[in-house]
Order: C-alpha cells, then sequence, then structure tokens
C-alpha cells in the first residue's frame, strides 16, 4: 500500500478562500489545458443559474485581474455563511449557493464593489497553484468540516470536533488536538511558525506555555516541539531525524503580524503562493526525505467566496448547536511522489480526512476518534487517492514565478473595516500575547519576542478581550 512507504506528512492549513475563487479556472479555457475539475464554465446558461441577486441587480461569476490582491474581507460566521449556501442563487431554485453578495453587503459600511466575491482567480495570480496541479493531485471537493468560521474549522482539523460554533470569546476552550493524539500513540511531530509571532493554538491556555518556550529555544537553535519557519529549511536538508508530522503555519493577517502570507483577505494571495512555493521547494529539494513525503495543502474555510458546490449533507452538533451540512467548498492539494501527476481526486472530504489519514497511516488504519470515524461514511480515504508507483524526482517550481510573485503589488478594492469576525481573531491573539509575557516575563528581553512586545506596547489601549 502507498500510505506505508510514507513516512512523513506535512500538513499545510491556510486561510479563507474558496475553491471556485482560487483554482475554479482550471475548467475554463483559459487555463490551457483545461483540467476535469467541477469549477467554472463558460456557457452562458450556467453563468446565469449560479448568478446572484441583490436589491434588483444581477451579479455575475467573473474573473478577477491578478492585480487585485488586498479585497475587503467578506463575512464568514455562521450566521452569514448559513445566508450564502442557503439562498437560491435565482428565484425559484433549491440548490442555494447564491447569498454571497447579499451577505457581503452585510458590511457597515457596505462594500463599494460587492461583486468581487463572485470573481475567481487564474493562473497568472495562482502560479504555484497551477504548478501544482500540473504535477501533483487536486481534491477536487474538500469541504471545510463546518460552515462557520476559522476557529471552529481548525478545531475540527486538529480534533475531529469542536467546543465553539463560532470564535471563542477570549481563548479557545481546552480540548484534545492532534497534537495529543500523535503523543498518545507514539508518533513525532512538530509545528513550524512563518513569521515571528503566535501559532493560531496559543489561543488555547494548555498549549501556550509550551509554544512560548519553544519557540524561545527554537530562536537560539533548539529543537523543540514548535519552531520557525525560518529554521525548516537547515532541518529538512540536513542529516538528522524528522518528526514524523510537520504542522507549517502561516503567518496570520489577524493579529499583530508585519508580513502575514495566509491569504486571508485584506492579504492577497500572492504572499501566500510565494510562502508555498517556499516549503514545496524546501521538501523536493532533499530527495531522499522527499521520496517519502506527503505534504497536505488546503483553507480552513472559504472565507465568504462564492463556490457553486452545495456542501455535502454531514451533520454535526457543535455545543449544542446542529449543524446539517459540513462547509464551503476549499481549495486543496496532495503533494507526493505517491499520486499521479495532474490529476484530480473527486472523493468528498473535509478535514477530518486529514485526522484519518493519520491513523491509516500510523494507527494501523484504525479510527482516530469516535467523532472522527461518524463523519467517515460519508467521506472518501485520502490514501485511496495515492499511486503505489513513486514518481521521479519532484521538479522545482522556477525562480521567476517566485520573483513576480514577491512583486506583485497589493492594489486593493477599497478601504472599508475588517469582518467582526476577524476583528475577534485579532483581539484574541493579542490576549494570548499579553498572557504569554505576563507568565513568561524573560520573554521580554528575548529579540525573537521583540515585534510581540512593540505591538503590545502600542496596542495598549485597546480592548483586552473581544466581542462574542
Amino acid at each position: 500500500m502507498a500510505l506505508q512507504g510514507i513516512e512523513t506528512i506535512i500538513f499545510v492549513m491556510m486561510e479563507n478562500r474558496s475553491f471556485d475563487h482560487m483554482l475554479g479556472y482550471l475548467s475554463t479555457a483559459a487555463a490551457n489545458p483545461p483540467m476535469p475539475v467541477d469549477g467554472i464554465r463558460s456557457d452562458p446558461t450556467w453563468l446565469a443559474a449560479h448568478a446572484n441577486e441583490y436589491n434588483g441587480q444581477t451579479y455575475q461569476i467573473h474573473p478577477i485581474a491578478p492585480q487585485t490582491q488586498a479585497i475587503l474581507d467578506p463575512p464568514h460566521d455562521e450566521k452569514t455563511i448559513a445566508q450564502q449556501i442557503q439562498t437560491p442563487a435565482q428565484p425559484g431554485q433549491a440548490d442555494g449557493m447564491g447569498g454571497f453578495v447579499a451577505s457581503y453587503m452585510t458590511l457597515n459600511p457596505p462594500p463599494p464593489d460587492p461583486s468581487v466575491v463572485l470573481g475567481y482567480y487564474d493562473q497568472r495570480a495562482v502560479p504555484v497553484f497551477d504548478f501544482l496541479a500540473r504535477n501533483f493531485t487536486v481534491c477536487n471537493h474538500w469541504f471545510a468540516a463546518l460552515p462557520t468560521g476559522t476557529q471552529a474549522n481548525r478545531l475540527m482539523a486538529m480534533s475531529g470536533e469542536s467546543s465553539i460554533v463560532d470564535n471563542a470569546a477570549v481563548f479557545l476552550p481546552d480540548q484534545k488536538l492532534a497534537y495529543d493524539w500523535l503523543t498518545d500513540h507514539s508518533v513525532s511531530w512538530c509545528a513550524y511558525q512563518s513569521g515571528d509571532f503566535l501559532p493560531f493554538f496559543s489561543l488555547m491556555p494548555d498549549w501556550l506555555p509550551e509554544i512560548t518556550t519553544s519557540l524561545s529555544g527554537s530562536a537560539l537553535g533548539l529543537r523543540g516541539r514548535f519552531r520557525w519557519y525560518s529554521k525548516f529549511q537547515e532541518h529538512w536538508t540536513g542529516t538528522a531525524t524528522m518528526p514524523q508530522v510537520i504542522f507549517i503555519e502561516p503567518e496570520y493577517t489577524d493579529g499583530p503580524h508585519a508580513d502575514p502570507n495566509d491569504d486571508h483577505p485584506p492579504t492577497g494571495v500572492a504572499k501566500g503562493q510565494a510562502f508555498l512555493a517556499d516549503i514545496y521547494n524546501i521538501v523536493v529539494s532533499n530527495p531522499v526525505r522527499w521520496q517519502k513525503t506527503l505534504l497536505i495543502i488546503t483553507y480552513d474555510e472559504h472565507g465568504g467566496f462564492f463556490d457553486h458546490v452545495p456542501p455535502p449533507p454531514i451533520p454535526c452538533t457543535v455545543a449544542g448547536f446542529n449543524f446539517t451540512t459540513a462547509g464551503v467548498r476549499v481549495p486543496a492539494f496532495i503533494v507526493s511522489p505517491y499520486v499521479t501527476p495532474g490529476s484530480v481526486f473527486s472523493g468528498t472530504l473535509d478535514h477530518t480526512a486529514f485526522l484519518q489519514l493519520v491513523a491509516d497511516r500510523f494507527n494501523s488504519g484504525q479510527t482516530y476518534s469516535a467523532a472522527v470515524a461518524a463523519r467517515q461514511p460519508q467521506l472518501a480515504r485520502l490514501a485511496s487517492a495515492l499511486s503505489d508507483q513513486p514518481m521521479a524526482p519532484g521538479p522545482t517550481i522556477p525562480a521567476n514565478v517566485i520573483a513576480t510573485l514577491n512583486a506583485t503589488p497589493q492594489v486593493a478594492t477599497a478601504e472599508t473595516p475588517e469582518s467582526p469576525g476577524a476583528q475577534a481573531n485579532a483581539r484574541a491573539m493579542q490576549n494570548a500575547a499579553a498572557k504569554a509575557l505576563a507568565d513568561h516575563p524573560e520573554l521580554l528581553a528575548g529579540a525573537a519576542w521583540q515585534k510581540l512586545t512593540n505591538y503590545l506596547a502600542s496596542s495598549a489601549g485597546q480592548q483586552d478581550s473581544p466581542s462574542p
């Protein structure tokens, strides 16, 4: 079985983009050549069926210029997502997926160009995704686990269940994560953090002490379970044993980050493309490790951008709230020597498929947990997308592609406040930073945390806790 040839699984989760928004172009003539993905169609009948009606005006699905990067952050909490997926695209239709413009217009003040949430990029804006699609496997039907926002979906991806429906008021409730499962099953792991601030699960009090001390040690050359991404190339190309499961986190837009690359609006996609290209090029730069590696790239949720495929009916009860479907479809790739180049995997997946893959590989195919097992009858196994014949050494993304991405201007659509969910995440990150320094005052003297201390000094007058 191909999965048994994998020694290292790398998991990268980006932020807030939908499949059609980032990869829907692959089915169009502009893809040159098109790929057999369930994406955008050019015929007028299809486009008319998926247009959005709002306030007497029809908004069409359309391409976005690659220079349009700093898009205003669309709403993406439970209530607005319900509006997006339950509103018919046209009066009398039953399929839904027609409320993206109406949801976007709930911002206060409203965006001057509501049509942008129906826009999609092509290979000029996402050349790294185009490269990965041509050389590896696109997951055609990977959905966010829940039709709600970032925090609950990241919990689902790292736990298989969530104790919250929308963003937590201050910190995330403590609950078991994949970190715990891997430790309990004697599977080595580590997490690399891009930038020089805190990773996502700093929002969980149980993990904050180890995160802060481990990252401080990483700045000194130690190899704890939380490390700076700036060390990844050195570690990967060296001879020391690498952990069996590696998590790589972007630098997040929500919070005090100087150069975010997570794709969360208003951060443009060019920086995320360059970040993912860097990860990929590092991974293939060590042919011995590469031949036994599986890299998964996906997104936590769709961020309010349109997708035309209705989420599958996977019911889930979270904190007493009954969800009846999974979330909206997101971009996803399987990158490994053990896939067929240029292939499309159309099995239904959600974030818990990653957890089941870990169990398939490191727990003799047993279930990851009861919560994950309950979803599996409605999902495909990621392992079934693998090929038993490993390919030759992975191709390298051309350097000029990365140079072009780094030079892409961040042209904004307008100046409008972020969505409430983004504001809550930013305040939560501020709280985590304040707690980290309160619990570990010795970090104040560390150069690696200078951005954190500077940020807290500049934000001393802000609220200490986010809005619910």
